[in-house]
């Protein structure tokens, strides 16, 4: 090897030596940096001719991209629970710790504390505000705990409006910084660059559960969990949200526009066509997942368990139960019932038994005053074994029976004397037997000759269960209130006949108060969920109450535990990405104690030739 292919090759190493110092410097510098990758310089052999020498190559990212994309992931999971966590956290504030005063389960205990306490004594005064004050309290509760949960679900539609916002402006950061990427070359810029477009990557993850995958030109392509191309160089979808403001529990979503009071989520591709991304499941985790989740099912069901606690009250206290009376037809056996005082809403219950095999089943048919009512609402079923069916009461008593017949079909006659119906099985043919006939009305007044009361209203309406409109119960615990005129002349808490007059001292009212409120079993609809079931479920209203309180707060448990699951399997995972991407000081020390050598070592050889090349110079 000639001196000056030696000279070369120092040079050459002095060169990559120095590129190694640099970037060892710009490690060490950003030890601190939140999302930069450790990086180092791979060298070259390089061989020209005689002269063999050292090029840097590629500045590398040291990271494991199994490592990363897991960690996108999991970001997206723990994103989602967060969110839950904390909206779980403030529904729980709104109940009130179980047992605490202000726990919605000890506002009702008072209230039927309260009747307790008149049904010992319905003469006095004192008793009788303290029962009204008491149910002011609780309607104000209820009312109270409505409006709560709206709130939230304001702040949850908020919080889409928000997180779509952002996702637009990562998508578009991204484009400007992966067009830089694909025309730059593989130094120290593209590999700030990189990092850059992580950072991006990893926030986006926050909002949503992605996938990423780099080609042949470095270039980021994005699709979504649930298989949806959001980003190819350029972002292929343009996210939009039609936020709506201040929600109420009538704002629910739906795929028919017509149909939706809540905001929902469209994709529009660079075409044009535009597609729902609620309606399509594209969001299976992440920020905006939770929002989603809280806004149309978590809250929701929180909604639907306060109107069915303030339903239930109101019903239990308004609605008379009258049973049929046993009628024959030939061979055939049944019962009539006077229909005369149903109000719309109120409804006819018919129980029987299928033969053979002696299945019970049941019809329960409601009064709506037009067809424009039918069909009834989900939330009036949810038992396979009942059939809820809305009956026309406009045409009248004959047009009644009509429907009832056609409702439900063979095996049953029905037929109508006035206003009394009458169902009979099919007899002979002992495909059906006629077990019951119940009417369920709601009381008019709190005179009306029943210990029945309508003590609490809808704003000033007696409640009745209408589907007119809607689903009376839908919101009720928004509007529920005390009967003003029960407020006006307390006495009616005990008189509730003027033929003779009720006594001032009689029990039967506050009796039957307190009774309908804590024994009474009662059918509960699948609205309230609050074991998971689909079906029906039997309770009294005092322990649906304490049920309600208890499953908020083990659901609000239930919220905090899965996100500390999931923030240590975050924690777990960005350990582990740490162990390769994190620059470690001790480590840049020793590599640049590695690379002074070998600067050293070159220079020395640079030195030696110069000194060979000036002696052959003075021969």
């Amino acid at each position: 090897m000639g001196l000056s292919t030696s000279l070369n090759t120092a040079v050459s190493g002095l060169r990559a030596t120095q590129v190694g110092i640099g970037v060892v410097s710009q490690n060490v510098a950003n030890a601190g940096t939140a999302g930069y990758v450790r990086r180092v310089v791979n060298t070259l052999d390089t061989v020209s001719g005689n002269t063999v020498g050292t090029s840097t190559g590629q500045v590398q990212r040291l990271l494991d991209r199994i490592v990363q994309h897991q960690l996108w992931q999991e970001s997206a999971g723990a994103a989602y629970t967060s969110t839950r966590a904390s909206a779980m956290s403030s529904l729980d504030k709104l109940y009130g710790a179980p047992g605490s005063s202000t726990a919605l389960d000890s506002v009702y205990s008072a209230f039927t504390t309260s009747l307790q306490a008149l049904q010992n004594d319905p003469s006095s005064y004192a008793n009788r505000t303290a029962v009204i004050d008491a149910a002011s309290q609780l309607a104000s509760r209820l009312n109270g705990l409505s409006d709560g949960v709206q709130t939230l679900r304001t702040q949850a539609e908020a919080g889409i409006g928000n997180a779509v916002t952002q996702v637009n402006e990562l998508l578009n950061a991204l484009t400007t910084v992966n067009s830089r990427i694909v025309n730059g070359q593989n130094d120290q810029a593209t590999a700030g660059l990189k990092d850059q477009r992580d950072r991006i990557v990893a926030e986006l993850s926050q909002y949503m559960d992605i996938k990423t995958s780099e080609d042949a030109r470095g270039s980021l392509s994005i699709v979504t969990g649930s298989g949806a191309q959001i980003f190819d160089g350029r972002p292929s979808v343009t996210f939009g949200f039609d936020e709506h403001s201040a929600l109420g529990p009538e704002s629910q979503w739906s795929p028919v526009a017509s149909e939706r009071g809540v905001g929902t989520i469209t994709m529009t591709d660079s075409s044009g066509n535009t597609r729902d991304a609620i309606a399509n499941n594209v969001f299976r985790s992440g920020e905006i997942a939770a929002f989603i989740e809280l806004r149309d099912k978590t809250l929701v069901q929180a909604q639907a368990q306060l109107d069915e606690i303030a339903a239930q009250m109101s019903s239990a206290l308004s609605d008379r139960e009258i049973s049929g009376t046993a009628v024959t037809a030939g061979a055939a056996t049944g019962f009539e019932v006077d229909l005369a005082g149903l109000q719309s809403g109120n409804s006819v219950t018919l129980d029987y038994r299928v033969t053979p095999g002696g299945a019970t089943r049941r019809f329960t048919f409601v009064r709506v005053e037009s067809g424009a009512s039918l069909p009834l609402p989900a939330s009036a079923t949810g038992d396979a074994n009942n059939t809820v069916v809305g009956i026309d009461f406009s045409g009248g008593p004959a047009s009644v029976a009509a429907q009832i017949q056609a409702a439900t079909g063979g095996g049953f006659t029905v037929s109508n004397t006035g206003s009394v119906l009458s169902i009979v099985d099919d007899g002979a043919g002992n495909t059906r037997d006629v077990l019951g006939l119940t009417a369920r009305s709601t009381a008019a007044g709190l005179q009306s000759g029943s210990a029945e009361l309508p003590f609490f209203v809808d704003g000033t309406r007696p409640y009745t269960g209408s589907f007119e409109g809607g689903s009376q119960a839908l919101g009720y615990a928004g509007r529920i209130a005390i009967n003003p005129d029960l407020i006006a002349d307390r006495s009616k808490l005990v008189v509730f006949n003027t033929t003779p007059a009720t006594p001032q001292g009689d029990d039967t009212r506050a009796k039957l108060m307190l009774e309908r409120l804590t024994q009474s079993q009662r059918s509960f609809t699948n609205a309230t969920s609050l074991d998971g079931s689909k079906a029906t479920s039997t309770a009294t209203i005092s322990s649906f109450v304490q049920r309600v309180v208890a499953s908020q707060g083990q659901a609000v448990e239930t919220a905090k535990r899965l996100d500390e699951g999931q923030q240590v399997a975050l924690a777990s995972v960005q350990s582990r990405f740490a162990e390769t991407a994190q620059v470690n000081v001790d480590q840049e020390m020793t590599m640049l104690i590695e690379l002074q050598n070998a600067y050293a070592a070159n220079a020395r050889i640079i030195s030696t030739v110069k000194e060979m090349m000036d002696l052959l110079m003075r021969v």
